[in-house]
């Protein structure tokens, strides 16, 4: 069974009986060589406490290396520290945006790059956390790290997309209906045309992190979605 076990009660109206069925013919459909490898962390945001979520970050598709997803949007599985060497650049941009910001950069040129930044880390003068403490503190505080499309075939990046786009829809929907407040950071196209699914809510658009240009107005490094968010998150975890 894809539910959790451990699904918080805020949920419970969400998982009606067509929810349930329709999550008995995923199941089916997605077979047994998928990701998360584990099938515990597949619909992982049903353990989080619908009404203590304050900030959303929408994902696309779980990373297809095996190993790599943890349920979390953008969080690399096994990432324990961040000397570590780790493909993903969505993730170093974001951490760039972030060092931006603590240290009030605002020229686009003067933007550090992750490996200078790693310096700063190291050396205690940027303090944001590991990152396996890092998005473990960030969801204890409200972030919801939610995928649109929950698992992937091993290797096969969007092998799944079909199959939850319905069922991810309800879910986007139930949480804009239930959370009006809530705010959504929206990065790239792909969650840019999840929008129509959430009635209400807080909007932050940019490009996804992935690619980062400063001919782009609506660049990513651009972004004020976690400056204009400091009240209610600690950022640096």
């Amino acid at each position: 069974m894809l539910i959790p076990g451990n699904t918080h009660p805020s949920w419970n109206d969400f998982l009606t009986m067509d929810i349930r069925n329709e999550l008995k013919k995923i199941e089916k459909q997605i077979g047994e060589n998928f990701n998360p490898t584990n099938p515990a962390n597949i619909l992982r945001f049903l353990t989080i406490d619908l009404n203590n979520i304050k900030v959303i970050w929408l994902g696309q598709d779980v990373y297809p290396a095996k190993g790599v997803a943890t349920g979390r949007s953008f969080e690399v599985g096994g990432l324990v520290s961040w000397d570590q060497s780790f493909r993903q650049v969505s993730i170093k941009n974001i951490i760039r945006l972030l060092h931006k910001n603590y240290f009030g950069i605002t020229s686009y040129d003067h933007i550090r790059s992750f490996n200078t930044i790693k310096i700063d880390i190291n050396d205690g003068i940027f303090p944001i956390k590991s990152p396996d403490e890092w998005f473990s503190s960030l969801e204890k505080q409200g972030v919801l790290f939610l995928n649109t499309s929950f698992t992937c075939e091993i290797g096969k990046a969007n092998s799944h997309k079909h199959i939850w786009e319905e069922f991810s829809e309800q879910v986007v929907t139930y949480i804009s209906k239930h959370r009006p407040d809530v705010k959504w950071f929206l990065w790239g196209n792909e969650a840019k045309t999840t929008k129509q699914y959430i009635p209400k809510g807080v909007f932050f658009e940019s490009r996804h992190p992935m690619m980062c240009s400063k001919k782009y107005e609506n660049d990513f490094l651009k972004s004020n979605c976690f400056l204009l968010t400091t009240d209610e998150i600690d950022w640096l975890g």
